[in-house]
């Protein structure tokens, strides 16, 4: 817990913080273990972040989709430099020197850096962490970096390329063996990843987040067999079976801002871990596959922004998940509630939060009868009868209509 707390030194004060990656940062660099090998080391990891939380080392939270967004109080990051035994630190500008036992460093404003690695960092065998947190959201073109982090840094485990520009990686990312962590979030230029990103079989973590002209996934994920954490933009229709459906480490799948994606994979059924799908923002989804059904392990579903996604389910096969969290909002093209979702959760639902669905009519009777008590947050849904939601809040559910 100590090493974890000490690695957030790497961010500028008053920078947010994202609960999932903070536990993929971790995770990328050995600082989550568990001796249980049945529980999962997300689990510990968001132990970890509860904990610290609750010793106010964090502050200023917000929650989206059932994650946490927060801030490090000032004299909270003071304490957590002073334990970092020099092995973290930010890189302010190039005449900066940096101690050779540094393993992890940040680059707030990276647009102020030389086109290449500055020297005093390129004899840092040891580097862990790249970081470019880029504050300033001004974009980084240099390609040259890119390649010495390549060739210097045979054992990065975390390369974070925020707010990047260059429109192509080497494929000398290939070679990266070690690595957990990629990001290349809001790189609004890169058109395509070599295929040998493929080859990164230590991969956990890889965010393409607003990397809106990315053509396509490289052809061969299906081989990233150790990827736990997705999150994809990309202007392609659909995704094609074979891909995406046989990551069977995937833990969280985050499908964002895909302006023109009418289908996805039909293979969901691959996916045996993932707990969480969120589908944000692609306008053009017409339906969801029926394979998402067999889902065993999802927990948690949120569906925001999605306006021509009706949601209906042809009849058969039974639902298989049992879902905690469900989220459901900006959905026009929704009547009737889709039922077949919590189907199988009266158990173990415990939030369900409908927002602005203007057509939705009526909640499904099931609310009533559900064994879970689920938290119920209805708002902006102006043709809802809300019959059923006041016999749920009879039955023991806290439930807010608005």
């Amino acid at each position: 817990l100590k090493r974890c707390f000490a690695y957030c030194s790497i961010f500028p004060k008053d920078y947010q913080l994202d609960d999932i990656e903070l536990v993929y940062l971790w995770m990328a660099n050995g600082l989550v273990q568990s001796s249980n090998e049945n529980q999962e080391l997300e689990d510990v990891g968001f132990r970890y972040f509860k904990e610290l939380c609750s010793r106010c080392f964090f502050q200023d939270f917000s929650e989206y989709y059932g994650n946490v967004k927060c801030k490090m109080h000032d004299l909270i990051h003071d304490l957590a430099l002073s334990i970092t035994q020099n092995e973290c630190s930010m890189f302010l500008d190039s005449t900066q020197q940096i101690a050779k036992s540094v393993r992890h460093v940040s680059f707030p404003h990276p647009e102020s850096l030389p086109k290449d690695v500055p020297k005093s960092l390129q004899n840092l065998e040891s580097m862990r962490t790249i970081c470019f947190l880029n504050e300033r959201r001004e974009r980084i073109r240099s390609e040259m970096f890119i390649k010495t982090c390549c060739s210097k840094f045979q054992y990065l485990r975390v390369l974070d390329l925020t707010r990047s520009s260059f429109e192509e990686l080497p494929a000398s990312i290939g070679n990266f063996k070690h690595l957990k962590y990629l990001s290349l979030w809001m790189n609004f230029n890169i058109k395509r990843l070599p295929n040998s990103i493929c080859k990164l079989q230590s991969l956990q973590t890889l965010i393409l987040y607003r990397c809106w002209n990315l053509r396509e996934l490289p052809k061969d994920i299906r081989y990233m067999i150790n990827l736990r954490f997705l999150w994809i933009t990309t202007p392609q229709m659909y995704f094609p079976t074979g891909g995406i459906g046989c990551l069977n480490s995937l833990r969280f799948l985050f499908i964002t801002e895909c302006s023109h994606l009418e289908y996805l994979f039909e293979d969901m059924q691959g996916l045996k871990n993932l707990r969480k799908l969120a589908v944000l923002d692609c306008e053009s989804l017409i339906s969801l596959p029926q394979s998402i059904k067999c889902i065993t392990t999802l927990d948690t579903l949120c569906i925001d922004g999605c306006e021509n996604l009706e949601l209906r389910m042809e009849e058969g096969e039974e639902t298989q998940f049992s879902l905690q969290r469900l989220e459901l909002r900006r959905l026009p093209k929704i009547l009737d509630f889709p039922e077949w979702l919590i189907r199988g959760s009266t158990n173990s639902l415990k939030v369900l939060e409908v927002e602005q669905c203007n057509s939705l009519r009526e909640l499904p009777n099931c609310l009533q009868n559900m064994a879970s008590h689920p938290e119920i947050r209805i708002i902006d849904c102006p043709k809802l009868n809300n019959n059923p939601l006041q016999k749920a809040e009879e039955a023991g559910s806290s439930t807010s209509l608005s």
